[in-house]
């Protein structure tokens, strides 16, 4: 007497690649989102760090422009008059900065994390069809 094994049904393999087709379709879907939401929230995040970085420099520049400008209305010396303008200018230009460098650092980020976020869709993707 021996026993045979029975033989695969047929309808739980069609549904089982109809899952894994969906799957698949799941993973390019939320790989592609990722692979371009990444650098962006890098940026978003870069921008919201850099904009809170400018309010200070802004409110620095023009604290020290106004004390500058106080001291050339009191001594009646136009180099304090003039230096003021430019500190005042400085802040804004720093804070102007702040917000460009870290919105760039922070996408620079997001895409050299794309490689690697590739790399684990594709495989995770090989993998499904060895299922």
């Amino acid at each position: 007497m021996s026993q045979s094994n029975p033989q695969p049904n047929s309808v739980a393999q069609d549904n089982n690649n109809g899952s894994t087709k969906m799957i698949r379709m799941l993973l390019v879907l939320f790989g592609a989102m990722a692979l371009v939401g990444i650098p962006v929230l890098g940026y978003f995040i870069g921008n919201f760090l850099g904009v809170h970085m400018s309010a200070s420099d802004v409110m620095q520049g023009y604290a020290y422009g106004g004390l500058l400008y106080t001291i050339a209305n009191t001594t009646h010396n136009q180099v304090y008059g003039i230096e003021a303008e430019q500190v005042q200018a400085l802040g804004i230009t720093t804070a102007q900065s702040d917000v460009t460098t870290l919105s760039m650092i922070g996408l620079v980020i997001g895409l050299l994390l794309d490689p690697f976020i590739a790399y684990v869709i594709v495989r995770e993707y090989e993998k499904m069809d060895e299922m």
